[in-house]
Formats: C-alpha cells, sequence, structure tokens
C-alpha cells in the first residue's frame, strides 16, 4: 500500500493532486467522494468537470447529504469557479438523467 503525504498541518489538496500526477504518472482522477470531500476539491480550484446523475427518488430527510458541502463553518469561502458550461446529457433507464459540466475556475 502506498501513501501520499501532503502539508504540515492540514492536508493540501493541490499539493497531492501534484504529486499524484507526477509520481504515479495519473493523467485523470476521479474523486467520488461525498459532499465534504467533493466541497474540498471544488473550493481548491481542483474539479474541471461534474458528472451528475439525477435519480427518480425522494428522500425528504432533514439534512440529507449535499453534493458540495463546505464540512465547516469557518471553510474557505466559496468555490474560485466563474461558470459551469453544459457539455453533455443523456436520458438513461429507468428515467435517470446523467449531465456533464464543464467547470470554469477563477483562477486557471
Amino acid at each position: 500500500m502506498s501513501y501520499i503525504f501532503a502539508g504540515n498541518e492540514t492536508i493540501d489538496l493541490a499539493s497531492a493532486v501534484d504529486r499524484i500526477a507526477r509520481e504515479l504518472d495519473v493523467k485523470t482522477l476521479l474523486v467520488e467522494g461525498g459532499g465534504t470531500a467533493n466541497g474540498a476539491f471544488l473550493r481548491a480550484g481542483l474539479i474541471d468537470e461534474i458528472s451528475v446523475a439525477i435519480c427518480p427518488a425522494i428522500d425528504g430527510a432533514a439534512g440529507a447529504p449535499s453534493l458540495f458541502h463546505s464540512g465547516e463553518a469557518d471553510a474557505d469561502g466559496p468555490a474560485p469557479l466563474t461558470g459551469l458550461t453544459l457539455t453533455r446529457h443523456d436520458i438513461l433507464p429507468g428515467g435517470e438523467i446523467w449531465l456533464c459540466y464543464r467547470v470554469e475556475n477563477a483562477d486557471k
């Protein structure tokens, strides 16, 4: 098992992604986390595509998880994105809808 350490006191996601790309020759990284992990990558400006499947199901529970979540009240602020562009959409069996967006980050 391999480990990559990035950051002295907290996790430096940009450094981790750079090391994964450099040391493991990874060109594409899929982040399939929960809302907190997704939100951290989004706020770090490290997401260039969002792929969402909308399924015909209803939960209705209070506090249901979200796709992007800050995780902490003192998060680093909003994500540095400037826009989303729909690049692909498909209707899947069972009535699901698959949407893909290109993320336009402010610093790229």
